[in-house]
């Protein structure tokens, strides 16, 4: 082979490389995003979506080569099965959505991965900005394995209309005593009949008494039962007693929704699902309702439990930089974040986004107009919600709980006596683990 047929090879293997090289480079990326379809609130959401293909978007055009992509209709009921299949195939997304109830099971498996190097060298990122409930929701043991995405605190719903009839005032910090004076007052035989029609409340619960009145039934990690504590025992006693008004009726939420009913405890998503027209005229037509605050307890506050979905980074992710910056895409920019008032029926968990005013605006944009509604406790109501931490035995053991607790409420027994037998049953079980 002569010189010049071997200049000529080289600069053509030269070409070839360079052409690969740029090839390589210029190649996009791909990074693996888990979510499902819908609500995760169990509502409505046609168009929840949405929130998401924004959010790829902009984070698309803020990374000029990388291309995000998703299982697109994967229902909820079926997603954690689809994403722990994902995880045994080895196949799991860089991001994905993660439940409240998914997200101990999913760290203590290794599906997710400990966000806390990142939290920590990333100068642009401040918790703070978080509601401290929301952002505590993605926490296990001082380690954060999700970010916070959209939140949704229970309330109180009230048929004013019930309530305006019996020309009774509802204060605005109310407490244990003035739910059950009400309840008492509204719970009645209105036709004469010999039997109760109309009820003071439906669907309390002794979890919800309990995060009113400062009590858990676990610690943060499920090492330790707390259901013995004085607070807890008051808690259960309390709602023995306002079953009790019911003298062994059974209320529903059809009840409620003929308007037999004054409080029913809702999450704030079905709050924002059926206030606004059409949904209020098909479900709650005969009557106003409204929601406020849940009572508090003597030795708690006006607090009630928040569930929160997060998004989580995959653990197998070899994307991890990018990984990041898509978390804080979804959960962390405002524009993003706005949104959720427009296509979802949760909030923002950034304080500045969630705050009474932004709530009270979009509710009222929705409504009827010649209606007004209160809702400045929105705040508060997000600050004192109480996180449920759902640890790896979590599912095994509460239904032992409720179950007892649910008897009772609906017997004489001395309830102490019957928290004391309940806890040591747990106990033994946790001690089998």
């Amino acid at each position: 082979m002569n010189k010049r047929t071997k200049t000529i090879l080289v600069n053509i293997l030269l070409v070839l490389c360079i052409g690969l090289g740029v090839y390589v480079i210029q190649r996009p990326v791909v990074l693996e995003l888990g979510v499902f379809t819908g609500s995760n609130w169990d509502v409505p959401s046609p168009q929840n979506g949405k929130i998401i293909d924004h959010a790829i978007a902009l984070f698309e055009a803020e990374h000029p080569n990388v291309k995000v992509k998703y299982t697109s209709g994967i229902i909820k009921s079926d997603y954690s099965k689809w994403l722990s299949n994902k995880a045994l195939s080895g196949d799991l997304p860089d991001v994905f959505m993660v439940m409240r109830d998914d997200l101990s099971t999913f760290a203590d498996i290794g599906m997710l991965d400990d966000l806390n190097d990142d939290i920590q060298s990333d100068t642009t990122f401040d918790a703070k900005k978080y509601y401290s409930t929301s952002y505590e929701t993605g926490n296990i043991g001082g380690h954060q394995f999700a970010l916070p995405y959209e939140s949704v605190p229970t309330l109180m719903f009230v048929n004013q209309t019930l309530i305006n009839e019996n020309h009774i005032t509802i204060p605005k910090n109310w407490t244990w005593d003035d739910f059950y004076s009400i309840c008492s007052q509204l719970t009645k035989d209105t036709d004469g009949d010999g039997v109760l029609d109309q009820f003071g409340q439906y669907g309390y619960t002794w979890q919800q008494a309990l995060s009113s009145n400062g009590a858990h039934v676990f610690n943060e990690d499920g090492t330790k039962l707390l259901i013995e504590d004085q607070k807890a025992i008051d808690a259960i006693a309390f709602v023995r007693n306002l079953y009790r008004l019911n003298q062994g009726i059974n209320v529903t939420s059809a009840m409620f929704d003929k308007g037999q009913v004054a409080f029913c405890p809702m999450r704030f998503s079905e709050y924002r699902t059926y206030k606004p027209y059409p949904w209020s005229v098909k479900k709650y037509s005969s009557f106003e309702w409204d929601c406020i605050p849940m009572p508090a307890g003597p030795k708690g506050a006006n607090a009630s439990e928040m569930d929160t979905l997060m998004f989580g980074m995959s653990k197998q992710s070899h994307h991890k930089r990018l990984a990041w910056d898509f978390l804080k895409t979804v959960s962390y920019e405002e524009k993003i974040q706005k949104q959720l008032f427009k296509y979802s029926q949760g909030v923002s968990v950034l304080k500045n986004i969630t705050n009474s005013k932004t709530v009270q605006k979009y509710i009222q944009e929705d409504a009827p107009k010649d209606q007004n509604y209160n809702l400045d406790f929105f705040d508060e109501t997000m600050e004192k919600a109480v996180v449920i931490h759902r640890f790896k035995e979590y599912d095994q053991v509460f239904p032992m709980i409720d179950s007892e607790m649910q008897r009772l409420l609906n017997t004489n027994e001395d309830i102490q006596k019957g928290i004391s037998d309940t806890a040591e049953e747990v106990e033994i079980t946790l001690d089998k683990k």
